[in-house]
């Protein structure tokens, strides 16, 4: 996705942040440092023509990807939920300091109010989890936006043991082996 030269300083300065706090938490591996951008920045940016215009809930932010990175690139309204305290702090130092529309929940995804059009998250949990622990922040016509690894048909296979909808397998422009899960009118099987 091509951004403007506004939107590439604020996401240079994302970067610059992401990078600092990572010398005092863990927030992504050392090994994905080098490639930065392809694997974080541009990673997260492919979601934005997957999702729908409205709101964004990104679970499980940590870092901010790829909450921050949508949130700066569309300027759509994004909530970030992230339990842990440190990092929670993170992202509204973040926010704050880039002039983001977002909001940050320091709190497991089960708890935190709201509906939104779109739904992501990036390294959570498996297919099955993650629709059990975000199913009451859907409402009818969400989105859910999920990168997988090369996993991701395996996870699908298991998830549709237990929940029904209409699912999608988008191959990641990032990685020749990720894919993004795509889904709507997720319920649980039997339910209607």
């Amino acid at each position: 996705m091509i951004v403007s030269r506004e939107t590439q300083d604020r996401l240079d300065h994302f970067k610059k942040l992401v990078v600092e706090e990572n010398e005092r938490q863990n927030l992504i591996s050392p090994t994905s440092m080098m490639g930065f951008d392809k694997r974080h920045l541009d990673d997260a940016l492919q979601l934005i023509e997957l999702g729908k215009p409205g709101s964004w809930c990104d679970v499980g932010s940590g870092a901010g990807l790829p909450g921050i990175v949508i949130a700066l690139a569309t300027g759509a309204p994004m909530t970030l939920v992230e339990p842990r305290r440190l990092r929670a702090d993170f992202l509204r130092r973040v926010v704050a300091e880039l002039g983001i529309d977002a909001e940050v929940c320091q709190s497991k995804a089960e708890r935190v109010p709201g509906h939104f059009d779109n739904i992501t998250a990036r390294a959570v949990a498996e297919l099955t989890k993650l629709f059990e622990i975000t199913e009451r922040l859907a409402q009818r016509g969400t989105r859910w936006i999920l990168p997988k690894g090369q996993s991701a048909d395996m996870e699908l296979a298991i998830a549709k043991e237990t929940w029904q909808g209409n699912f999608t397998l988008v191959p990641s422009r990032t990685s020749d082996t990720a894919m993004i899960v795509i889904a709507e009118g997720v319920r649980r099987r039997g339910k209607q």
